[in-house]
């Protein structure tokens, strides 16, 4: 069975970015959640390096989890931080990064930005910083990407995060069974109940019933106005 690393960043004591009260390692570990079942409703095996809010001490920690499940593709899940106008989603790879690994990244860039438009930020390799690499990209043994999905600063980044929530969770899935090379089969929709046929009555039918519903209104208002003249009304 093929095996994808799913890496939520940060995580207990290491809040990642923030805007208030919204904290980065939240973000990415419930999209993490959300992607794990749709990867393995795919056959595809999951390794997450966490599962709740907890604090992992380094990142060679969390790359050795992948590399000893032996991983075929390792994602580090983050949401990136700047002044409130910059927006849009980027994709890491190590700055010596062959083709196929540059390759798998936009694949997954791809179907995120199919979700709804956004700033596409590209894939870029090493780090907006002035070191080399981002050590997921460094101690990891199989191909692997750090995805930057939208700024955690912006309000419209978060508010696409959060309205097409499910709809990124998918992309993610279906990027990264492209890069494994496994053919991502959607779930089918519930079959919606099919529309009643209207009734049709044959014309010669509806006229016999409105003969006979005329008849007895006749009859009815001549025993009516029978009545009447009796009580004098």
């Amino acid at each position: 069975m093929v095996k994808i690393c799913l890496d939520p960043g940060h995580g207990g004591t290491d809040p990642g970015a923030l805007l208030g009260k919204r904290y980065e390692k939240d973000d990415v570990l419930r999209l993490a959640l959300a992607v794990k079942p749709l990867l393995e409703a795919q056959g595809v095996g999951v390794v997450m390096t966490r599962t709740d809010d907890e604090t992992i001490p380094s990142i060679s920690e969390r790359c050795q989890m992948a590399n000893t499940a032996g991983c075929a593709y390792y994602l580090s899940l983050h949401r990136d931080a700047a002044g409130p106008a910059a927006h849009g989603i980027s994709l890491w790879v190590h700055s010596r990064a062959n083709a196929p690994t540059v390759r798998k990244a936009q694949d997954i860039l791809d179907e995120l930005l199919a979700v709804v438009p956004t700033q596409d930020r590209g894939v870029q390799k090493g780090t907006p910083q002035n070191y080399e690499n981002f050590g997921v990209n460094v101690y990891t043994t199989m191909a692997s990407a750090l995805l930057e999905l939208g700024f955690i600063t912006n309000a419209d980044d978060n508010g696409r995060f959060d309205r097409y929530f499910d709809q990124y969770a998918e992309a993610v899935a279906r990027g990264l069974c492209k890069a494994v090379g496994v053919t991502y089969t959607a779930k089918d929709k519930p079959a919606e109940a099919p529309e009643e046929e209207a009734v049709r009555i044959p014309t010669e039918e509806l006229k016999a019933a409105y003969s006979a519903l005329q008849a007895a209104h006749d009859a009815t208002g001549e025993a009516i106005e029978k009545i009447r003249m009796i009580l004098g009304v």
